[in-house]
Parts: structure tokens; sequence; C-alpha cells
């Protein structure tokens, strides 16, 4: 049975899931637009590169490179604060923003159709069983975190 999820999961991780409309940016950077939009609160100027760093578990030379990439492709903009120009901000810019816009909008249909695929019954117990692994997860990260401090 081990073997089984092992091989479910790995098949399912591999799918390509979006050929139709492949990314115009790497896999990696699209988390980071994602994350950004997500996490950039109203009448907020951005978000700290070591704050994009500490929420995606990245380093933050990785994080420099990928807003770069982001930069030079128009996706994103980097602000200085006003009071402290040492203090750097990135957020979207409007490309960015419909980016990512139609990336949840395809995802979302994405996982309408699977919801038609599967039905409403085995839709719900997809969700259990997903909440259920991640409730696990946490719990032996907990266990972890334990073991660590004493």
């Amino acid at each position: 049975m081990v073997m089984d999820l092992i091989n479910a999961l790995e098949s399912l991780r591999k799918h390509q899931w979006h050929e139709e409309n492949p990314l115009p940016i790497r896999h990696s950077e699209m988390m980071l637009l994602m994350c950004l939009s997500h996490n950039l609160r109203p009448g907020k100027v951005g978000i700290q590169p070591s704050e994009l760093g500490e929420l995606m578990d990245v380093t933050r030379p990785t994080i420099t490179s990928m807003v770069n990439s982001l930069e030079r492709q128009g996706y994103v903009q980097r602000l200085n604060d006003d009071s402290d120009r040492r203090v750097v901000f990135v957020r979207p810019t409007e490309k960015g923003d419909r980016l990512v816009e139609a990336a949840r909008e395809n995802f979302e249909e994405t996982m309408a159709e699977m919801v038609e695929y599967l039905g409403h019954e085995d839709s719900r117990e997809f969700v259990r069983l997903i909440s259920k692994a991640k409730d696990f997860v946490e719990y032996k990260k907990a266990e972890q975190d334990r073991r660590k401090q004493g």
C-alpha cells in the first residue's frame, strides 16, 4: 500500500496540468509572483525580498535572482522606501497582476473540471483525505520541532 501511495503521488506530481496554457515564466517565478500577489496588503508599497524569502522558505540569493528575472520581464517592480533608500520593496506590475489573474482563472477551471470528473461525493472525499494528510504532515513537523528543542 505504501508504494501504491508513493507511485500515485509521484505520477500526479509529474503530470503536466497546464500544457494548453504554458507559463511565460519559470514555475518558481510564478510561485513568487503568486506569493507576492497573495500577501500584498492594500495600502502597502510592496513586500521586502527578505519577507518573500521567509514566506516561500527560499534563500535571499534565490529570491534576488527570481526578482531580477521577473523585473527584466516586466512582471514586478522594485520600489525604494521614501524614508530609507536602503529599504527595497517588490510589487507586481499590471502585467504581473494580469498573469496571476489568468493563472488563477485557469487553475479554477481545471479544479472545476476535476470536480465534474470525480463527481461531488468523490470530490468531498478527496478534500477530506487531503485535509487529513495535511494534518499528518503538520503533526510530524511539530513532532520534529519538539525533538529539536529537547
